[in-house]
């Protein structure tokens, strides 16, 4: 079910203010994220010369994540667009998607370190092991925080749908766009860095 643009709703899309506190924040934050990354990675490749490796199958489990991560970052994406079109029925339909393959994506890591177990790969194993662990977890903590966000932006809005007057006044709402704004930038950012991980780990295992 759609509805009217209200007055005063512009066409055109949207775009956050710059000066936006909360989005100098979430800049600083992504800024941290890539330092924290780049240096385990970095950590990974100058400490791998003296390592006796372990040789274990890369699990591809990590790399059904990975589709599945892009999958919800789509969704997340056309998310903002169904809010922008004031379209209802789209907007259920990608928010509920997005959950849901959120959802999967930690549930095909944990499958994946599960694998890892079964080969006798553990955390205070062999440091290629470890590395793997450690790196691919913490990236999973970023998105169990992404997470948090969304399932929360998503039961609060599923709130304002019911009610007819609550949903005219949720599209026509600047903070709720900027929150789908700010929640696009960081799922974006989670999933490109997941594909430079898993890119880095393949290379570098193989």
């Amino acid at each position: 079910m759609s509805y009217e643009k209200p007055l005063g709703h512009k066409d055109e899309k949207q775009q956050m203010d710059f000066s936006n506190p909360l989005l100098i924040i979430l800049n600083f934050a992504l800024a941290g994220i890539t330092v924290l990354f780049l240096a385990l990675t970095a950590a990974y490749l100058f400490s791998s010369a003296g390592w006796k490796w372990t040789q274990f199958g890369f699990p591809k489990w990590f790399v059904v994540s990975a589709l599945v991560l892009a999958a919800s970052s789509f969704c997340i994406h056309k998310t903002l667009g169904a809010f922008r079109n004031s379209d209802l029925a789209s907007l259920r339909k990608y928010f509920a998607g997005s959950v849901a393959l959120s959802c999967g994506f930690v549930g095909f890591q944990i499958y994946g370190w599960y694998h890892l177990q079964l080969k006798g790969i553990y955390l205070g194993g062999h440091p290629d092991g470890s590395y793997l662990y450690l790196i691919s977890g913490l990236h999973a903590l970023h998105v169990l925080a992404g997470m948090l966000i969304l399932f929360y932006l998503y039961f609060k809005s599923r709130k304002k749908w019911k009610d007819p007057v609550e949903n005219l006044l949720y599209f026509s709402d600047p903070k709720s766009e900027n929150q789908l704004i700010l929640l696009n930038r960081y799922w974006h950012f989670l999933d490109i860095l997941w594909i430079y991980l898993l890119v880095f780990f393949l290379l570098n295992h193989l």
